[in-house]
């Protein structure tokens, strides 16, 4: 499925994309068009532009909005550091390119190594990582392997992390998921890397404030 609704990412970030990802306007009703700029203004207010993927998926314009608001609290409303939520999300999106291809950037920004990308990409826990981060990783790839959590996982996680940090990190590996499902599934070509290096400047500054 490939759909043409470009002006979000034109409108809000200045770039052309290299193809238009959202195409039969008729799709939409009136009402559904002007909920959907709606919910496409506050996806831009808190990721600094409108990605392919969220451009897919408004073609379901509540379904864009509830999406986008998982997206906004899982990555700037949790209790974990932007260096956490990185590993968390390559870990969740490691076979997936379109993911990969955002998130690896934005993880090497927070000092993750080439190394350590490596290892995680090929599904093993980086062991120069610190205690915490360690118990992270190992979580997220019991959540990314769908295997039912082992006791000494969760002992170490709740030894390291808040019950709301928990949560946090399991709402923000499951979003990754679903990111990594959506962009297989409905065939989200990656944007263009103008596009991406604006958002990972975008995300540096919101992260100095």
């Amino acid at each position: 499925m490939r759909l043409d609704h470009q002006r979000a990412v034109c409108c809000y970030t200045g770039v052309e994309p290299e193809r238009a990802v959202i195409s039969d306007k008729g799709l939409l009703s009136a009402e559904d068009e002007a909920r959907l700029q709606a919910t496409l203004r506050r996806i831009a207010e808190t990721h600094g532009y409108v990605s392919n993927l969220m451009q897919t998926v408004a073609l379901a314009p509540d379904g864009l909005a509830a999406f986008a608001a998982l997206a906004a609290y899982t990555r700037h409303g949790s209790q974990l550091t932007e260096r956490q939520k990185q590993l968390a999300i390559l870990i969740a999106s490691r076979d997936v390119h379109y993911g990969w291809a955002h998130h690896a950037p934005q993880a090497r920004a927070e000092g993750v190594t080439e190394d350590q990308l490596q290892r995680l990409r090929e599904g093993r826990t980086p062991r120069d990582l610190t205690a915490s981060e360690q118990a992270l990783c190992e979580y997220a790839f019991e959540i990314a392997y769908g295997r039912r959590l082992p006791l000494r996982v969760a002992d170490q996680m709740h030894g390291h992390f808040s019950p709301r940090q928990i949560v946090d990190l399991a709402l923000l590996i499951a979003h990754a998921m679903s990111v990594a499902a959506l962009a297989l599934g409905l065939d989200v070509p990656l944007e263009a890397p103008e596009v991406l290096r604006f958002e990972l400047e975008w995300q540096q500054r919101r992260a100095a404030g």
